[in-house]
């Protein structure tokens, strides 16, 4: 239901993310999966820079970055650009992840280079690069640096906002940052699309300034499907397993952005967001409940609303941002839509 609701389904007949490339930092990959054994660019497509040259192929230390690429670029049904290249690198060493490690990951998408770190290639880096990972401690600067590069270079970055919801102020780190697409997960446990997922975290985000002042900033930035998607079972090398979080709803938006790169190959950070964020689906999506139980029955949570005194009918807010993406309102009939609806 992931990529339905994305509306990439309806676009494929145009285009599937044909030459762009999709960069992963995350627990690592299977590269042997039958969704993604096809389009790993093998030509420095790899970098672990915990164990180096330990592991010359990709792989998974937790299932959970085969997942996330799936999401992306998977075949058989699972990927929202099934025809784009992926390319990672392991910045989480089963499920954990040092800025240092991180970092290394980070330039690797700027330039891959040989598994030693040698010999890179800034002509081979990645179009746009999902991040399904972050910390709850609120504004780290650590990876700023790392973003004004990538976007520097053309890059989009992609970061999953949290899973601390349903709480207000709860958006993680980086995905708080000014200069990244910071997404949140919709879905429950019928999978229902309208609804935001109970775990997904809420904004304001608190980064700060060049003055190292502490801005309040609107985020996610724009919701995708989370809770529950089914994608590539890195243990099964024909299997598949459902999954839930924000590191779900990241990947697909990820993929969006390779299916427009893929029709419009300049698309700039700023039209891609403008794109996302102009059409996104907003009317059927459901408000805060006053009370959130688990798929059992069992209460959890009160409702928390219109956070950072941002209404939640109004769009942007700190619960879906601007809204559940759908690729199929930007492209329509193959081409850019050029009039997408003004932002409310």
């Amino acid at each position: 239901w992931g990529v339905t609701t994305t509306g990439a389904p309806d676009i494929w007949k145009y285009y599937k993310g044909k030459g762009v490339v999709v960069g992963s930092i995350d627990t690592g990959a299977e590269y042997r999966h039958e969704s993604l054994k096809n389009n790993w660019r093998a030509s420095k497509g790899w970098f672990n820079p915990y164990n180096g040259t330990l592991f010359p192929l990709p792989v998974d230390s937790a299932r959970h970055g085969t997942h996330t690429i799936g999401t992306m670029v998977g075949s058989h049904g699972i990927g929202v650009a099934p025809e784009a290249q992926w390319i990672a690198c392991m910045g989480l060493y089963i499920r954990e992840g040092t800025p240092a490690g991180l970092l290394k990951c980070g330039e690797f998408m700027l330039c891959p280079t040989r598994l030693d770190g040698t010999h890179p290639e800034c002509k081979l880096g990645a179009d746009v690069i999902n991040n399904s990972w972050g910390s709850t401690k609120g504004y780290n600067p650590v990876y700023e640096d790392m973003v004004t590069s990538w976007r520097a270079a053309g890059i989009t970055p992609i970061f999953a906002n949290g899973n601390s919801g349903p709480k207000c102020g709860t958006t993680g780190n980086p995905g708080m940052y000014t200069r990244v697409i910071s997404v949140g997960a919709v879905g429950s446990a019928q999978k229902d699309p309208n609804y935001l997922a109970p775990f997904s975290s809420k904004g304001p985000g608190y980064p700060r300034d060049a003055n190292n002042q502490t801005l309040t900033i609107v985020k996610p930035d724009i919701s995708a499907p989370g809770y529950p998607t089914l994608s590539a079972n890195a243990r099964v090398l024909d299997g598949y397993l459902h999954m839930s979080g924000t590191s779900m709803a990241a990947p697909h938006i990820a993929g969006v952005v390779a299916l427009l790169k893929s029709a419009q190959s300049d698309l700039t950070y700023d039209e891609i967001y403008g794109y996302l964020t102009k059409t996104a689906d907003r009317e059927v999506l459901k408000p805060e409940p006053e009370k959130w139980y688990f798929p059992n029955g069992t209460f959890f949570s009160d409702g928390a609303y219109n956070c950072g005194n941002v209404s939640d009918a109004s769009w942007p807010n700190n619960r879906y941002g601007y809204g559940r993406a759908n690729v199929g309102t930007i492209l329509r009939d193959g081409k850019l839509n050029d009039t997408p609806r003004p932002a409310c």
